[in-house]
């Protein structure tokens, strides 16, 4: 088996363990993609590739913001369904890779367990550093 792949379900994991209060006002804003970026990049984490994926759906009128990092293990996704974009990723990789997901969605949790795929919740990734 390859290495292991961490995927994190971005905006669920946003509103499970990163905004609170009044901060879930701009939550779907590149800041609040920022800050969950910077408090994975914080982690210490035994995953040499970790993807973040947001939900986005395709715009003509304005060009979007990407949010960037510049640790090499994140790479960050942005899907027009986060949920079927993770989904699709665990079945193609599950058989070369252990996929685990965060996230706290349920539905989700069990369509990635399905597709060979394991799941943490958000506060079992996030909590040592709370």
């Amino acid at each position: 088996m390859n290495d292991p792949i961490l995927i994190i379900d971005g905006f669920n994991v946003l509103h499970a363990v990163v905004l609170i209060g009044r901060d879930r006002a701009g939550w779907w804003q590149p800041a609040a993609q920022r800050r969950l970026v910077e408090r994975v990049e914080q982690l210490t984490l035994s995953y040499p590739a970790i993807w973040i994926v947001f939900d986005r759906r395709p715009s003509t009128s304005e060009v979007p913001e990407d949010v960037t990092s510049n640790d090499p293990r994140l790479r960050i996704v942005y899907a027009p369904s986060a949920d079927e974009w993770i989904v699709q990723e665990v079945e193609r990789l599950a058989l070369q890779h252990s996929v685990t997901v965060v996230t706290s969605d349920r539905p989700l949790r069990d369509r990635v367990r399905r597709v060979r795929g394991t799941v943490l919740s958000p506060s079992a990734v996030f909590r040592s550093e709370s």
